[in-house]
């Protein structure tokens, strides 16, 4: 499996995300800052973790080929992307046919959008809703290319 995680932040989701892929499968950890990225490596260095690769990178401008990712998920970062419209196609570019877009929200988080304004932002991009996990306070969307 290989997977694009926008916005890793710290390695709260990263790292849980690279044991399920197992030691075959990849995690591509883009974020714009690169004290971000510089932070993830150092933490996946200290943990010896192989198949998570950190990239700084725009949502706007992904750095990869079309149909490369089996999954693209975000935790608390749609919404603090300006045009999601625009990085949210670029999601749709780089996942397989069938790939997955998990978005996920927490309530603590300032930037936090209702799960209904998350499932109608991805719809008009052209995403299919698949499923929802949680609750308001906080959730993950699940939708398929």
């Amino acid at each position: 499996m290989k997977a694009l995680e926008i916005g890793p932040g710290y390695g709260t989701f990263t790292v849980p995300a690279s044991k399920i892929v197992g030691e075959s499968g990849k995690i591509h950890a883009l974020d714009i800052q690169p004290k971000v990225i510089k932070n993830l490596t150092a933490k996946i260095e200290k943990l010896g973790i192989k198949n998570i690769f950190p990239i700084v990178g725009d949502a706007y401008k992904l750095p990869f080929g079309d149909k490369i990712f089996d999954i693209v998920f975000m935790v608390a970062v749609l919404e603090e992307i300006p045009d999601r419209q625009r990085a949210l196609a670029e999601c749709k570019r780089v996942l397989k046919d069938g790939g997955l877009l998990c978005v996920g929200e927490l309530f603590p988080d300032p930037d936090y959008p209702l799960m209904k304004t998350v499932i109608k932002e991805c719809g008009k991009a052209g995403f299919v809703f698949e499923k929802k996990f949680g609750s308001w306070w906080h959730y993950l969307v699940r939708f398929k290319k």
